[in-house]
């Protein structure tokens, strides 16, 4: 460095009414490559109008403005003729001054550099599609690679070929249905490398994403859950819960004996998704199901499970993948589910949901305008809760969803219990 350069940026250094001046010249330096556009500080304080006037020789009052050329070329008419600001800023703010265009243009090759380097470490089909589309700025996933990639470009390489790895050993060695850690462990020595909140676990979400047709991984936990056990992979299979009452669950050699005692009693059993790993079919003895949200119905309505003429399952709000599982066994048998849900924005979501997953089978259960009249509330719907209704799309649901927008108020099927008790008590 030159030693006139060195005098010039600890000139400025000593001097703190020149920093944010400088700041703001390098900004200029970083966009255009030169000395170019105004400087402009609205909120000057005196200190900054006085490094002006001894910079310019003329004096300045807020707001402080001037052309960035300007300052270079009064800079020439100080004792540190010969000197390029650019030299000058890099020397002030120790570090090597890049247009954005530059900085774009180093971030492209290391992500490209990156991706090549994995692809040739892809061993599955569905990894070395990914990376490929992921190199076409295609494959979900891509934004989080560029964002981490900058960060720390070496520990995101790591993270992407573990990712590919888990998914290369999840096509190639997997059969049957794996835990997250072990699966985790098996591929990448770590048990812990996959976890969702990790970089390595968020890019493998979107791998797993791309292997479901899906665009990005959902944005909520119950989400994501379900993506894992789409591809037999089990997250939590023990806090992921689905209740129910009257159903036959069977196993390789018939009707499983614990859950036939439950049923016989007419009792409660909570089902877990570790629990429902080993049924292999279930039951409707009337080929009829009916499902409630809440939990505090469920139990009310159960008090009378005795006299049900159906299975009544519950819930408990947003389907948990174990849920979905015992849903997706009474479907395949072609099993009616009658679904009763709330009557604000969460509620018809999950009601679209189910009635998208299971169009032909799912019917509404005293879900109609004249149901929500009947179990209105005064509890104003939030802002929230009124953007869930209008992204509602189901034809089925429409009627429903323009009574409860036009209410404004939220409907809670505990004013319902009446009704569904008589539905499950009187023989369909």
């Amino acid at each position: 460095m030159k030693e006139q350069v060195r005098e010039c940026a600890e000139y400025f250094r000593a001097r703190p009414g020149y920093h944010r001046i400088l700041i703001a010249l390098r900004q200029k330096y970083e966009r255009f490559g030169r000395a170019a556009g105004t400087v402009q500080l609205p909120d000057a304080s005196d200190a900054e109008c006085e490094a002006a006037r001894l910079l310019f020789g003329r004096p300045f009052s807020s707001p402080v403005r001037f052309q960035a050329s300007q300052f270079e070329t009064a800079l020439q008419q100080t004792r540190f003729q010969g000197t390029y600001l650019k030299e000058v800023l890099e020397a002030y703010f120790g570090v090597e001054i890049k247009t954005s265009r530059e900085v774009q243009e180093t971030r492209n090759r290391c992500l490209a550099s990156i991706l090549d380097q994995v692809a040739k470490n892809a061993r599955g089909e569905t990894s070395a599609q990914w990376v490929h589309a992921l190199k076409e700025r295609q494959g979900g996933g891509y934004s989080l690679l560029r964002r981490e990639a900058a960060k720390d470009p070496e520990s995101t390489r790591t993270d992407l070929l573990r990712a590919c790895q888990s998914m290369d050993w999840l096509d190639l060695q997997s059969k049957e249905p794996i835990r997250l850690a072990v699966l985790s462990a098996a591929a990448t020595s770590d048990p812990h490398a996959l976890d969702s909140g990790t970089r390595c676990g968020k890019l493998f979400l979107h791998l797993l994403s791309f292997r479901s047709g899906l665009s990005n991984p959902g944005a909520n936990a119950e989400q994501r859950d379900y993506l894992y056990y789409q591809n037999g992979i089990l997250c939590d299979s023990i806090s992921s819960l689905v209740t129910q009452v009257g159903l036959i669950l069977s196993t390789e050699t018939g009707e499983h004996p614990a859950y036939r005692l439950f049923r016989q009693r007419h009792e409660i059993c909570t089902l877990s998704l570790a629990s429902l790993s080993h049924v292999r079919g279930a039951v409707s003895p009337s080929g009829r199901v009916y499902i409630v949200e809440n939990e505090m119905v469920f139990s009310q309505l159960c008090d009378r499970a005795a006299q049900f003429h159906s299975p009544l399952i519950c819930t408990s709000g947003q389907p948990s993948v174990a849920t979905v599982r015992l849903l997706d066994l009474l479907a395949a048998n072609g099993t009616l589910l009658f679904y009763s849900g709330d009557f604000d924005g969460k509620g018809l979501s999950i009601t679209g949901q189910l009635c998208a997953r299971y169009p032909h089978l799912l019917k509404l259960w005293h879900m109609a305008p004249e149901d929500y009249e009947c179990c209105r509330s005064d509890e104003t719907l939030s802002d929230a809760s009124l953007s869930l209704l209008r992204g509602c799309n189901v034809a089925a649901l429409e009627p429903t969803a323009h009574a409860v927008k036009q209410g404004g108020c939220a409907g809670y099927q505990e004013l319902l219990i009446p009704q569904l008790e008589a539905d499950l008590i009187a023989v369909p």
